[in-house]
Formats: C-alpha cells, sequence, structure tokens
C-alpha cells in the first residue's frame, strides 16, 4: 500500500511530518511507498480549489492515466484534511467505486473551520508590509469559520454520503489540548475550550448535520453519520510535546500513532464500523475524565452554522439571531453556554455560535430554538420577525456533542405596495419612496 501525507497551512518545509513517514514505514505491515505532499499556501492569490486541482496534476505525475486503477492511503494534517475531501468531492463524488484512495486519515482537520484563519489574516498581513511575506488571503478566507468553501464541501459530502461508499474509510483523529507552542494571551482562540489551539474539536468532526427551514417552518433534515471520530489524550495541533503529528515520537507507543495503525489494517465496512464504534467510546471516556490545561472540568462543545437567506435568493447580512429556549425566551439559557460567536467576513450571511453542549443539554424542557430579525436599507422592504421552537429543536435531535449543525433559514421577502402602482392620472406626479400600509406577501 502506498500512502501519501498532506500537510496543512503555513507550512515551508517537508520536515513537518516529523518522524511520521518512518514510523509508518515501521508499522509491521506493507507499506510500499511514502509520499510527502510539497504544496504552497503562503500565494494570497491562490485558493483552496487551485491546490485541490494541483493535487490531481501531481497524482497524474506519480500514477500516470491509470490513477483509478491504483490503490493509496492518505494521511493529512489539518488544512490537508479540507484539499483530501475536496479533491474526493471533485474527481470523484459521482463516481466512488472509481477512487483510488482506500483510507483518508485526517489529524484535527478544520472541516468547519477553524477561529484562527481570522487572526492569521490579521497578523500575517502586518508581515507582508515588513518582511514581504504573504499571507495567503483565499486560503485563509477558506478556512476562515463558516466560509463558502466548507459549506458547500460539507452540504455536498452529506447529500452524496460519500464516506458511506465501499471500500473507502474515512476517519478524524484530533484533541482538545493546549498548543504552547502558539499559545497567546491575547488571542483566546489559542487556548479556547474544546480545540486543540488551533481546531475545535466539534469543527474537526466529519459527522454533521443540516436544517434547512423554510419560510412556513417546514424543515428539511439531512445529516452525515457514522464517520470514524476520535479524540486522543493530551494532544494540541503542532506543539513538539503534545503535537498530534509533531509530537510522535520515534520509538515507542503513542496514541496517534497506535490509532492510525488500527485504521490502514481495515478492509472491509464490518471492521470500520466496529472500530469506529471503539473510538466513539474511548471519546466518551476521555471526555468524562480529562481535564483543562488549569486543572478544571472540560465541557464537551459543538457549532452552530446560521446562513440566512431569502426566498427569492437574496444572501441577507444585516441581521440578529437569537437562541432560545422550547418557551421562546432567550433569557433563561444557562450561563456560560456562549463559547464564541463569529459572522464571516468573506460572506457575512453566515454566523457561527460556538456553545457548551454539556451546559445547553440541562436546559429545561430539552429544547432550543432561535428568533431572527432581519433589517434592509429601505422602507419598502421588510422581513417579518422569524421564530423557530418546532420539532427538529430538541437538543439531541438539533445539536450534537463535538459536532457542527449547519442551519439555512429561509426568510420571506415583503414588498410595500407602493414600490409600484398603476394610475389613470395623467397630470404629473412624483414618484417616492414613501411606504403605505399595505404590504405584497
Amino acid at each position: 500500500m502506498d500512502v501519501l501525507l498532506l500537510h496543512g497551512y503555513n507550512v515551508t518545509s517537508t520536515k513537518t511530518y516529523g518522524v511520521l513517514p518512518r514510523r509508518l514505514k515501521g508499522l509491521g505491515y506493507n507499506v510500499r511507498n511514502i509520499y510527502l505532499s510539497k504544496y504552497v499556501t503562503l500565494d494570497d492569490d491562490l485558493t483552496l480549489n487551485d491546490i485541490v486541482r494541483a493535487f490531481q496534476a501531481a497524482l497524474l505525475d506519480v500514477y500516470g492515466p491509470n490513477l483509478d486503477a491504483k490503490e493509496f492511503a492518505c494521511v493529512t494534517h489539518s488544512t490537508g484534511g479540507l484539499v483530501a475531501r475536496a479533491w474526493i468531492d471533485k474527481y470523484y463524488g459521482r463516481k466512488m467505486r472509481a477512487l483510488p484512495m482506500t483510507h483518508l486519515i485526517m489529524l484535527a482537520p478544520p472541516s468547519n473551520g477553524s477561529r484562527l484563519a481570522n487572526l492569521g489574516k490579521s497578523k500575517l498581513s502586518r508581515l507582508r508590509s515588513v518582511l514581504g511575506v504573504e499571507p495567503g488571503v483565499k486560503i485563509l478566507n477558506d478556512l476562515e469559520l463558516a466560509s463558502e468553501f466548507q459549506w458547500e464541501l460539507n452540504s455536498s459530502w452529506i447529500k452524496k454520503k460519500l464516506h458511506q461508499a465501499d471500500g473507502f474509510y474515512p476517519f478524524v483523529i484530533t484533541g482538545q489540548w493546549i498548543d504552547k507552542k502558539i499559545w497567546d494571551v491575547l488571542a483566546p482562540a489559542t487556548y479556547e475550550r474544546g480545540s486543540d489551539g488551533v481546531v475545535r474539536a466539534s469543527s474537526a468532526n466529519l459527522n454533521t448535520r443540516k436544517f434547512s427551514i423554510t419560510t412556513d417552518g417546514k424543515v428539511l433534515r439531512e445529516e452525515l453519520q457514522g464517520a470514524g471520530f476520535l479524540i486522543t489524550p493530551k494532544t494540541s495541533h503542532t506543539d513538539a510535546a503534545f503535537g498530534i503529528m509533531a509530537g510522535i515520537p520515534s520509538k515507542g507507543e503513542h496514541p496517534v500513532l497506535s490509532a492510525i495503525a488500527s485504521i490502514l489494517k481495515i478492509r472491509d465496512r464490518k471492521t470500520y464500523n466496529a472500530l469506529t464504534a471503539d473510538f466513539a467510546a474511548r471519546t466518551a471516556d476521555l471526555q468524562q475524565r480529562e481535564l483543562f490545561y488549569d486543572g478544571s472540568r472540560l465541557d464537551r462543545y459543538c457549532q452552530l452554522v446560521f446562513r440566512i437567506i431569502d426566498d427569492t435568493g437574496n444572501h441577507l447580512t444585516d441581521f440578529a439571531i437569537e437562541l432560545l429556549d422550547g418557551e421562546g425566551r432567550g433569557d433563561r439559557l444557562p450561563t456560560g453556554f456562549m463559547g464564541h460567536q463569529h459572522k464571516n467576513e468573506v460572506t457575512p450571511e453566515r454566523f457561527v455560535f460556538y456553545l457548551n453542549y454539556d451546559l445547553l443539554s440541562k436546559v429545561k424542557g430539552g429544547k432550543l430554538g432561535f428568533r431572527v430579525h432581519a433589517a434592509t436599507g429601505t422602507r419598502l422592504v421588510e422581513y417579518p420577525v422569524f421564530q423557530y421552537v418546532g420539532t427538529a429543536s430538541d437538543i439531541s435531535t438539533f445539536l450534537k456533542p463535538n459536532q457542527t449543525t449547519l442551519v439555512e433559514v429561509t426568510l420571506r421577502r415583503r414588498l410595500n405596495k407602493n414600490v409600484f402602482r398603476l394610475t389613470k392620472n395623467l397630470s404629473y406626479q412624483k414618484i417616492t419612496g414613501k411606504p403605505s400600509k399595505q404590504w405584497i406577501d
């Protein structure tokens, strides 16, 4: 079996793989070739889709035109997970039987973004004027929480159920330990609870739910569930001591290496499902006992990503979302349940809540709803306040610990009657933007 390694963002040397290539060759079964990826991220004109196309070209250089007939496993770190998943969707999303990648092992992938992408855009942009370093702005845009790239990729995987394809075995391994190498007291994202200092466990997880809610409150529910997911103990993103890849030692046991070895042995769906169940049990056990770096209890977290549009196809950017309990109250949710909020800078119709699941699961009545207020720049258009607390808002249905839920809300766009009038009066009249009391629903 060939194994391809894909690094993440801001990597300028294959030293980033540490001893992992050599340890993979020494796992005790046939690893024929190890290929180390080398791709550019610090270029402001490159996008993740550009890197996906270049990945395909690099594979054809190695394997030739008969790529579909080959077989290889792929181990990714961080952004490399998005590259691999987007490559699968683009080139094999409608012909998964031809997919040459048998195993996809993603170490701390930002499947639903990273809070640090915004920090990267602001801090690295300052270096550009001083040192001439390009931060890779378009790639960071793709990595920002709730980006268009992530929304489309995750929606496609949910709809096509790519994780269930015969002969394909995807897993995510991540951590929730602090990455001391990049710990910055001025940047809360680097020591955020439920994350590895760069990527949240709930963002890394491939398992995702999606709810599309229409103007009349009807709900279309889709989901990707059953994909392998493991949180390993005291695992951070890149730190030499605890990093998920950099922390693998040259000799001896290591939980991440052991998990990779177990995954690479899989040859059928039954074994995949059994290992997925084992990983889920190990994750649940770890989250019962692992503490935060300061010794405090480490609750489980989840992400809630909203996309607000209207029934004519407009993407709305001026809105406020209020989370509610089952009785439509927003003032009785548990203290401390909100971890973070973020509106995407490039596509501001998307908004992210990072939530303490263990606190929210104690909400009276077990329901979580929301209310959306949207504004326009004219008195001739309005959006009625939209509130949803329905059957799909049971917390156990709506949210899952260590997972992300996507919610697309469609609002009704109301036009004032004075937008267009017909008159029999043939004398000169002013046409004004003054609204009437009549509306077009």
